[in-house]
């Protein structure tokens, strides 16, 4: 028996890529009740000003992520670099309890992150919504990529017959402990497999 457990990688993969969602639409909510203390003209100045910049942020860099994060950013570009899963010493899924940990821990850490990245580049660059909308921009296009991959990565298990995880204490620098499972050895393929919280 180990302290590591096995985290479903899909699951992973499909967690991580909503709490970066979450993330940027967190960030944009903070960055907007900081503009509180404005008259009405210069709230929907930035209101404007930082939606019109994160539609634009988002696109772009939906296109740019794309190709930066194919050779090894993507989750189904880990894949090739997993190993089989020992018998011995023998590993437990982790539980529904170690996934919300997580995945709050993973919001909490993201967010915090967010902020002070907005706060940096407000600094820098000044106000007015477009630096808060890059930062709320580049979040989810990160999301969704990473995302949309995750389809892949499902679809790559289904043609090997074979579960991916990440066999670790928690699911950290995941692209080194990345194991695999004939799916009819996974010992709760129907739960664990599906990239749904």
């Amino acid at each position: 028996m180990t302290d590591e457990k096995l985290w479903n990688y899909a699951r992973m993969s499909h967690i991580w890529a909503r709490m970066l969602i979450l993330t940027g639409l967190l960030v944009l909510c903070i960055a907007a009740a900081f503009q509180i203390g404005q008259s009405g003209s210069q709230r929907m100045s930035w209101c404007l000003t930082a939606l019109i910049t994160v539609v634009a942020t988002t696109l772009i860099f939906l296109v740019l992520l794309r190709t930066w994060m194919q050779a090894s950013g993507l989750p189904s570009s880990r894949l090739p670099d997993a190993t089989p899963n020992p018998s011995s010493p023998r590993r437990l899924e982790a539980t529904d309890r170690q996934w919300r940990a997580w995945g709050i821990g993973l919001l909490i850490c993201l967010t915090i992150a967010g902020v002070f990245i907005m706060g940096f580049l407000t600094a820098v660059l000044g106000g007015g919504g477009m630096a808060e909308g890059v930062v709320v921009g580049v979040f989810i296009a990160w999301g969704v990529v990473t995302a949309r991959d995750v389809a892949r990565v499902a679809q790559i298990e289904m043609e090997q017959q074979r579960t991916y995880y990440a066999a670790c204490k928690r699911p950290v620098s995941v692209g080194s402990v990345l194991v695999w499972q004939p799916r009819s050895t996974s010992t709760t393929q129907s739960t664990s497999s599906s990239p749904e919280a």
